[in-house]
């Protein structure tokens, strides 16, 4: 399938993966870094009962309330995926495990000017009506949000840099360096990266969590073709989850780094359906944002 000329740099994007790009290969380091994950998890985790008290351990497993230290845990504990997919790339299809990021430099300055203007975007839609903030609720105490910032901006760049690695960087590269069809190194990475965004605590409404989840996929994937880098794609998801994470969250399971609290009960069809109308036209607007940025 031809390719529209805006997805130009794609090609140069995916040339790396282009000499080992067999199906099995894939599936083979999909496979390893489950493998290779799962085992750095299990052997920090005997590492940290090690370490702890048991009295401490034990309430630290049985928790059922996230504090600041385990959202950081939950953000930092991306570096078990991160790892194994590097090492993948490096033994598996005998590539560079920097060229999942593309050209650096042009992934920096593209990264740098698509943050600028989410940036801008998101102080503008802060500012202007209808939205005024009226219905937000304080969340981690002023001083201590300042405190904890430059960790908490620091672990969402880790995770968001990990999904994006795996999603848009090794999927993507894999799959369009054997098949040139959108629907398949585009759409098939953004389902499953849906698919994993899965809260069988919400029920029916979690349908909604994974297609929204499935958008931003099939976004990010666009910005990186149009780009031939994995900078914006990080950028936008970079933005997009400090803001879920730190400023304002929806969610207070997620919610304990966050300056604001936005109560909304996830479980509500009603409530569920307006606040996914309006992620979706904000993660549309970032978009577009993005592409605007990445022209000039």
């Amino acid at each position: 399938m031809k390719l529209p000329p805006s997805y130009t740099p794609l090609a140069a994007y995916v040339a790396p993966a282009r000499e080992r790009s067999e199906p099995w290969r894939l599936g083979a380091g999909m496979a390893l870094i489950l493998m290779l994950a799962l085992t750095m998890a299990t052997a920090f985790g005997a590492l940290l009962g090690a370490l702890l008290p048991p009295t401490t351990y034990t309430a630290y497993i049985e928790a059922t309330s996230a504090g600041p230290g385990e959202i950081l845990f939950l953000l930092f504990g991306s570096v078990f995926l991160l790892v194994p997919t590097l090492v993948c790339v490096d033994i598996l299809h005998g590539r560079r495990p920097v060229t999942l990021l593309g050209r650096p430099g042009l992934a920096w300055w593209q990264g740098r000017r698509v943050v600028v203007a989410l940036g801008l975007l998101y102080l503008a839609l802060w500012v202007l009506p209808p939205w005024d903030g009226g219905s937000l609720q304080s969340g981690l105490d002023t001083r201590r949000w300042i405190t904890l910032l430059p960790l908490g901006l620091l672990g969402v760049l880790l995770q968001v840099t990990t999904e994006e690695a795996i999603f848009r960087g090794y999927l993507l590269q894999q799959l369009a360096a054997r098949f040139s069809h959108p629907a398949i190194w585009m759409v098939a990475p953004s389902v499953l990266f849906g698919a994993l965004h899965h809260d069988p605590a919400l029920g029916a409404n979690s349908v909604w969590i994974m297609a929204s989840a499935t958008l931003f996929g099939i976004l990010a994937s666009d910005l990186t073709a149009r780009s031939g880098s994995l900078g914006p794609a990080i950028a936008l998801h970079f933005v997009n989850n400090a803001i879920a994470f730190l400023l304002i969250a929806a969610q207070e399971e997620i919610g304990a780094l966050a300056l604001y609290l936005w109560p909304i009960d996830m479980s509500d069809p009603a409530q569920m359906r307006s606040t996914l109308l309006i992620d979706t036209a904000a993660q549309l607007c970032g978009w577009l944002a993005a592409r605007v940025a990445l022209r000039r």
